[in-house]
């Protein structure tokens, strides 16, 4: 290519001067031409599949600072960056901002560490928590800004938790979400008649959001109407918003009893050598609840709920194995007039086993049921145990049990 350009160039000076102009602009077009071939050079070699090596030494320092910059410390992202090589994952950065691969990723890892049968009983509760801590900060951070400022962002279906002025409290649920107004299910009467407050009682309302937190609202009553076949009053829309009981990881609804008894705090000692130590008081259990329960609390449903700042022991059951045993302290109280209330309960200590079972249901990474094992649950929960059916619709006895009577 240069001896040709070295020969035009020469021959250039030979030509006469009609035919000068020609040459330039063939010499510009080969200009052009040789740019154009570079440039594509380039941008093959950058669209050109990178080996294995490559793609994993670009992903592992671009994979580390995104986990840092969701708020995972080293030793999660390690562990994390880990279980994202185990799995082959083709786009790691995906499980930052996907839920439904992070969460296919990490039972995966869960399940491989039940089955690892080298590790201490310890390592195995402590690996599960990493990942645990890890669910928990990514679902954190991408609900960050996802506060609640107005009413009009309500959907219909929400539950309300509704107080007129000087009424009693009932339960309700938006109807429709109005540009002007929200309509919410009006409360019937045993007789069938719906309760009618004038217009312009004043509303107390309460909400909980999904995997966010609760929020109350002042509103009043603008009328009455139909709507979807609902007997439905029109209330008032709210842009002052205010957020309480807010807790950093999901919640799950749980609905099963449990069993809560008071701490009480007693010193022992004089002087600067005074001790405190926390005694649960046995004799005094209550029972109760537990409406729902996450990683950092639960909610307890109960008839005579403690006082706000009130510390508590809490018993109860999630798979109908060995019962969850958690310490914690009242932060909130949400009364019901002849219902007791709701204690909002913070935990403040609980072994990592358990608050691996917690976090286990409430993500619902429960290890999926085998054939056999949904076989079995089955047939522990069939009325008659001791028959098994024949082909014939006859029952077979066990040997050793007695024929039934006639």
């Amino acid at each position: 290519m240069m001896q040709i350009l070295l020969q035009i160039e020469g021959s250039y000076f030979d030509v006469p001067g009609g035919t000068r102009a020609t040459v330039t602009y063939f010499l510009i077009g080969i200009g052009v031409l040789i740019a154009l071939v570079f440039v594509g050079v380039l941008v093959s070699r950058r669209s050109r599949p990178r080996s294995a090596a490559d793609v994993q030494s670009y992903n592992s320092g671009v994979f580390r600072r995104a986990g840092k910059a969701v708020g995972l410390q080293p030793v999660q992202v390690e562990a994390l960056e880990n279980l994202v090589r185990m799995c082959k994952v083709k786009q790691p950065l995906l499980v930052f901002t996907s839920a439904s691969l992070l969460d296919d990723t990490l039972k995966k890892g869960l399940y491989s560490i039940d089955n690892a049968k080298e590790l201490s009983e310890e390592e195995r509760e402590n690996r599960k928590g990493t990942l645990f801590q890890v669910k928990q900060i990514i679902e954190g951070n991408a609900r960050k800004g996802s506060i609640l400022r107005s009413t009009t962002f309500l959907r219909p279906g929400q539950l309300l938790s509704v107080t007129p002025e000087n009424g009693v409290q009932f339960s309700s649920k938006v109807i429709s979400n109005m540009k002007d107004f929200l309509t919410v299910s009006a409360p019937s009467q045993p007789a069938g008649s719906d309760t009618r407050w004038m217009r312009g009682t004043k509303l107390s309302v309460y909400f909980w959001r999904d995997n966010d937190a609760g929020y109350s609202f002042q509103s009043k009553v603008l009328g009455y109407d139909t709507v979807k076949g609902v007997s439905s009053v029109l209330i008032q829309h709210s842009k002052t918003l205010r957020r309480e009981q807010r807790r950093r990881g999901r919640r799950r609804e749980l609905m099963r009893p449990c069993f809560y008894y008071p701490i009480k705090i007693v010193e022992t000692g004089q002087g600067r050598k005074v001790e405190r130590k926390a005694s649960v008081e046995k004799n005094m259990r209550t029972l109760g609840t537990v409406v729902d329960l996450s990683a950092g609390g639960c909610a307890i449903q109960a008839l005579n709920p403690f006082d706000k700042g009130k510390l508590t022991m809490v018993e109860f059951d999630i798979d109908r194995k060995a019962p969850i045993r958690a310490f914690g302290k009242v932060l909130h109280v949400h009364r019901q007039k002849g219902r007791g209330g709701v204690m909002h309960i913070k935990f403040t200590r609980v072994t990592r086993q358990y608050l691996n079972r917690i976090s286990e249901f409430v993500y619902d990474f429960s290890r999926p049921v085998t054939v056999g094992q949904a076989r079995e649950q089955i047939e522990r929960a069939l009325p008659n145990r001791g028959a098994s059916s024949t082909g014939t619709g006859q029952s077979v006895r066990r040997p050793g049990t007695r024929p039934p009577s006639r």
